[in-house]
């Protein structure tokens, strides 16, 4: 009998798109990090850099969610990113590998 807690095993598709929108966090967040102390509201520079380390955790959860929702939701968010590009979203789209 199958754990009632046990979570069915990920496509791996949907762990390389995850992996994929954490290679876009992460240069955010440690130039965000590295970044001399901005005077609040007055730095471009800084602001939309908080901009988009926001809209990529948005997008994480979105896809986490799309994830947890089915297959058609999780392909349908890969074409929907801004942050998943077309020759991206055709590696993602391809048919699971199956071992």
């Amino acid at each position: 009998m199958k754990d009632a807690d046990q979570t069915p095993p990920t496509d791996p598709r949907w762990d390389a798109v995850h992996e994929h929108l954490e290679a876009v966090r992460k240069p955010l967040q440690a130039e965000i990090a590295a970044y001399p102390m901005p005077i609040a509201g007055c730095d471009a520079q800084y602001n939309y850099l908080l901009e988009r380390r926001d809209a990529i955790l948005r997008e994480i959860g979105r896809f986490e969610a799309a994830v947890k929702s089915s297959p058609q939701a999780a392909a349908a968010f890969i074409e929907s990113s801004e942050f998943i590009d077309a020759e991206a979203a055709a590696r993602f789209q391809a048919p699971a590998i199956r071992h």
